[in-house]
């Protein structure tokens, strides 16, 4: 994927969403998020728009550090097994590729848990792509040789991506410019989040 696409995808997701779960399995590392800025197309007229779980995977030469500023030592084993944790990502602090970014990370956070394959700034200066993100306590690095965007109907393409970002930006505006009123979209929390700045 291009940088551009990737920008827009961290974006579209740090800017309301939260971290959901994490998985590896062999070589593949992913991370989940929900309350995305994509609009959905598979969602019925009577549901939001806004795209509620999203993935995103890295596969080949995988690493994954967890960061955190927590008591608990296993916080990052029970957010595995309990779908109701979530943590809220900071607005915008969240970035693919940018590998000085995320070495000042890492200095963010007392504790640093190698979930796989990681060896500080050396592995940060040989991965091909990398993602980061900090969500006040805890934060994570993660990468690989080549990144996947994964939603409920499948893979996403780069034009998917861009198309579903700017598509969510003209349902917002008219989710506003009807809310109150009897054509009222059903309420999103995205969009309710994400409020005008004026209600022109």
């Amino acid at each position: 994927m291009n940088i551009n696409t990737l920008n827009i995808l961290a974006d579209a997701i740090s800017d309301v969403g939260s971290w959901h779960w994490w998985l590896t399995r062999g070589d593949m590392v992913q991370v989940q998020f929900c309350d995305i800025m994509l609009y959905d197309e598979n969602t019925s007229e009577n549901e939001p728009h806004s795209t509620d779980v999203l993935a995103v995977r890295f596969c080949g030469n995988t690493f994954a550090v967890f960061l955190d500023n927590l008591n608990e030592v296993d916080w990052y084993k029970r957010f595995f097994d309990d779908d109701s944790v979530i943590y809220p990502i900071d607005t915008y602090y969240m970035a693919f590729d940018d590998k000085k970014e995320a070495e000042r990370l890492l200095d963010d956070y007392k504790h640093k848990t190698v979930i796989k394959d990681f060896s500080g700034s050396e592995t940060l200066l040989t991965a091909k792509h990398l993602l980061y993100a900090g969500c006040d306590d805890v934060g994570f690095i993660v990468g690989g040789d080549k990144i996947e965007v994964l939603g409920r109907k499948g893979k996403y393409t780069e034009e998917e991506i861009e198309t579903a970002y700017k598509k969510w930006w003209d349902y917002w505006k008219t989710y506003w410019k009807l809310r109150g009123t009897k054509d009222a979209y059903p309420k999103d929390y995205v969009c309710e989040v994400s409020i005008p700045v004026s209600a022109e």
